[in-house]
């Protein structure tokens, strides 16, 4: 008797663990960076690209992620010192070094639908007219829903 309980016990055992276990790959750990698309048709900005002041940028991308996307944003800022962020592949000819009146910097925040893995991002951003002319850098952050992240840079100028 003392073997039927003691087999019994075991059975139950085994089975309530297995049952825990869960063949879901969606239970598994995100350990991957979500991806930065600017090749896909009709992507802008590219490198080296020139826009006018007054003008809009017509922002278009491909994000991808293993898992689920979180969100992104562009910032944009002035490249009148020739820094660089180590994410572009092109080089570009640059403008003169010199001293900012009135660069534009700016940053904007978009959400991306909930679980998707795929998502293709189009935004209208205006150029102010009133800013200075000459070199800028167009950056791109994306996160994934896990809070991985990727950044693109990508150099143009700005031209009367």
């Amino acid at each position: 008797m003392k073997n039927i309980k003691f087999a019994a016990f075991i059975m139950a055992t085994a089975f309530a663990l297995n049952s825990c276990s869960s063949d879901d790959s969606s239970s598994s750990i995100d350990d991957v960076k979500p991806a930065i698309d600017t090749s896909i048709s009709g992507a802008f900005p590219t490198s080296c690209a020139t826009v006018r002041r007054g003008s809009v940028i017509p922002f278009k991308a491909l994000f991808s992620d293993n898992v689920a996307l979180g969100a992104y944003s562009i910032n944009i800022h002035n490249n009148f010192d020739h820094h660089s962020h180590d994410t572009e592949v092109d080089s570009c000819p640059f403008d003169a070094i010199k001293t900012p009146v009135n660069p534009w910097t700016q940053t904007l925040t978009f959400t991306i639908p909930v679980n998707s893995k795929e998502f293709t991002a189009q935004q209208e951003i205006t150029v102010p007219a009133d800013i200075d002319t000459g070199d800028y850098h167009f950056m791109i952050q994306l996160t994934d829903a896990q809070g991985w992240a990727t950044m693109r840079g990508i150099s143009f100028k700005i031209i009367e």
